[in-house]
C-alpha cells in the first residue's frame, strides 16, 4: 500500500508543480470603438409594434447592436481566452483548449450554479449571457405581459417557452459548450433578441459599461496566450478573429490597456 500510495504521488506531483504559487495572472483591459473609423454608431430608439405602454417603461429601450460610452468604451462585448495555437503543421480552424490541468482549481467550477435572463419590459436584460459548461440556465418574465423565449441551438437543443407575466422557464439540461453564440429571440416582440455564450472553461467576461473587463486565476503558461473578443456584429477582426490576438501575459497581474475593437461593419 505504500508503495502505491508513493507512486500516485509522482504522478500528481508534476502536475501540482506545474503552476507553483506566482504562475497565474490576472488579464484586464478596455475594448474601445476605432477611432480611425470615424465616428461611433449612435444607439436608436426601438420603433415596437406591440405593447407600446409596456416599452415606454424602459428607460432604456434603444438598439444593443452597439452600445458605447462617451470615453468610446464598448459594452456586451464577450472576451475569452485560449493557449497559443502550435507553431508549424496544417492551419488549426480552432484554437486549442485549455488542459484540465491548466486550470486554477478555484475556479474549475462555477461560483454559481445558475446564469439568468430577464424581460422586464420588452428586451432581454441582459442582452448578452456568459456561462460556464454545467451552469443551468433561467430565463425570467417580470414585465406585464407575456414572452417566450426562442433558442435553436447545436448543443443545447431548440426551445420555445411562453413564459407568462411574473414566470420562469429552466432550460432542463445543464449548458453544454458553444462554438458559437446561441441567438435568444421573442416571437411575441420580434425586436427582442439576446445572446448566450457557453464555455468550456472559466476564462472569459462581458464588458461592462464602459469597455472594461477582468479576467482571474489564468495560467500564465509560457506566457503566450489569445484573446478573442465578440460582439453583435461579429469578432473583433472579422471572420479570422476566431483565432483571436497574440497577447504576452506575466505572472500577478496582467494590463493590456485599450485594445480597438477591429470591426467590419
Amino acid at each position: 500500500m505504500r508503495k502505491l500510495f508513493a507512486l500516485s504521488l509522482a504522478v500528481t506531483f508534476p502536475i501540482a508543480a506545474a503552476h507553483a504559487q506566482g504562475q497565474w495572472t490576472t488579464v484586464k483591459g478596455r475594448i474601445v470603438w476605432d477611432a480611425a473609423k470615424g465616428a461611433p454608431p449612435a444607439r436608436k430608439a426601438i420603433q415596437p409594434t406591440k405593447d407600446q405602454e409596456v416599452c415606454a417603461k424602459d428607460p432604456d429601450f434603444k438598439t444593443e447592436d452597439w452600445v458605447i460610452s462617451a470615453k468610446g468604451g464598448i459594452k456586451n462585448v464577450v472576451v475569452w481566452l485560449a493557449p497559443e495555437p502550435p507553431a508549424g503543421g496544417p492551419k488549426a480552424k480552432d484554437l486549442p483548449p485549455f488542459d484540465r490541468k491548466d486550470i486554477n482549481p478555484a475556479v474549475a467550477k462555477p461560483a454559481k450554479p445558475d446564469v439568468e435572463i430577464d424581460q422586464p419590459c420588452c428586451r432581454f436584460i441582459p442582452h448578452v449571457v456568459v456561462a460556464q459548461e454545467g451552469q443551468n440556465m433561467i430565463i425570467k418574465n417580470s414585465a406585464p405581459v407575456p414572452h417566450n423565449a426562442k433558442w435553436v441551438s447545436r448543443n443545447n437543443g431548440e426551445i420555445n417557452p411562453l413564459i407568462p407575466s411574473g414566470g420562469m422557464y429552466k432550460v432542463q439540461e445543464p449548458l453544454k459548450a458553444e462554438r458559437f453564440p446561441i441567438n435568444v429571440e421573442c416571437s411575441i416582440h420580434p425586436w427582442m433578441k439576446a445572446y448566450v455564450w457557453v464555455f468550456s472553461h472559466p476564462y472569459f467576461a462581458v464588458t461592462d459599461d464602459d469597455g472594461n473587463f477582468e479576467i482571474k486565476n489564468v495560467p500564465v503558461l509560457n506566457g503566450k496566450l489569445r484573446l478573442v473578443a465578440w460582439q453583435d456584429n461579429g469578432f473583433s477582426g472579422g471572420r479570422e478573429g476566431r483565432m483571436g490576438e497574440p497577447i504576452t501575459v506575466k505572472a500577478g497581474a496582467t494590463d493590456l490597456g485599450d485594445i480597438k475593437f477591429r470591426s467590419e461593419k
